[in-house]
């Protein structure tokens, strides 16, 4: 893995790789930005980069720094993230440990730590100890999709570098280039709102179960009778509270693009583009009005969730409201 497998984030890596060139890499970095937009694979690529022990164009992928690190074995270099909801204080006092040793076979010791900002308030205040006072030489890389929840201690000790999500064209193309069709690439680059990461789980051959559940629902609040609401309530309850958000994401992206339909945009803009025939039909029985009351309530139904509602009653109230709305005249 190398600077040219990064997908974007040029000027990102045209920082860090400047930094490395003139041996000015800070003792802390912090990668942030939404989940799934490729931090933990820059943080990688630098993580070897500080590692390697070739020549000049680095990481060289060839020396034995390079190939310990492909192999997982590199002793210099340590990977912690979250132990089940939260990464815990053992685990950073571990750490302290570790890093506190002279580098096995390297100049320096590196040390990622994935969903920083989920630390336990005893774990960020144990490595905020260490980054107040690193011993020997060693390079912090904190990951971190929400920076807001990190310790503004952490933040001011590190160098933070934000990273945007990919333009959907950029993307699309990379996809493309790494073997997908046109199509699904274009579907995949917009559902994951530019995320290398989520694109590629989007392309997995199961990785639109849940964006296809909700076109069925959304079909059957249309056609059938209110036991489907029932059920389908029912059925909903049972889903993880992230599964179940997943699901209403979809819906926001299925009734947009009902939305694009009705006020005659061209299907190109359209985010399930390999749905657009189906998109078509469904259109048929919308106004734009209703579709926005339709959007005003899915969304007020993810803000629920996020803050701890009721899965059932949340469901319920979400169907049903999209049941009446797709029978007003």
């Amino acid at each position: 893995m190398k600077w040219t497998d990064v997908i974007g984030h040029t000027e990102q890596i045209r920082m860090l790789r400047h930094m490395d060139d003139h041996k000015c890499v800070p003792h802390a970095v912090l990668l942030t930005g939404p989940s799934g937009i490729g931090k933990f694979m820059v943080a990688s690529v630098l993580a070897r980069t500080l590692l390697c022990q070739g020549g000049k164009s680095r990481p060289c992928g060839s020396c034995q720094s390079c190939l310990q690190v492909s192999h997982g074995t590199h002793p210099d270099l340590l990977v912690i993230g979250a132990d089940g909801a939260t990464i815990k204080i053992e685990q950073i006092r571990n750490l302290q440990n570790e890093v506190a040793l002279t580098p096995y076979v390297s100049e320096r010791r590196v040390c990622i730590i994935d969903g920083a900002e989920l630390m336990t308030v005893q774990a960020a205040n144990s490595l905020l100890k260490v980054l107040e006072e690193p011993a020997g030489d060693v390079v912090f890389i904190l990951i971190a999709a929400n920076r807001q929840m990190l310790l503004p201690t952490i933040i001011s000790r590190c160098m933070t570098i934000v990273f945007q999500p990919l333009i959907a064209a950029v993307l699309a193309q990379a996809l493309v280039d790494k073997g997908f069709s046109a199509m699904q690439s274009e579907v995949a680059a917009k559902l994951s709102q530019g995320r290398m990461g989520t694109a590629l789980t989007v392309l997995k051959p199961d990785g639109l179960v849940v964006r296809n559940q909700a076109a069925s629902i959304i079909e059957g609040l249309v056609a059938e009778g209110m036991d489907f609401v029932w059920n389908t309530a029912t059925s909903l309850e049972k889903m993880e509270r992230k599964d179940f958000l997943q699901l209403i994401g979809y819906f926001t992206y299925l009734f947009r693009d009902l939305l694009m339909l009705v006020t005659g945009q061209d299907q190109s803009v359209l985010f399930n583009v390999d749905l657009a025939e189906w998109l078509t039909g469904q259109s048929e029985g919308w106004s734009e009005q209703r579709l926005l009351q339709v959007l005003r309530v899915v969304e007020s139904a993810r803000r629920a969730l996020h803050a701890n509602a009721n899965t059932r009653l949340t469901s319920e109230a979400l169907l049903i409201k999209i049941y009446d709305l797709a029978r007003e005249v």
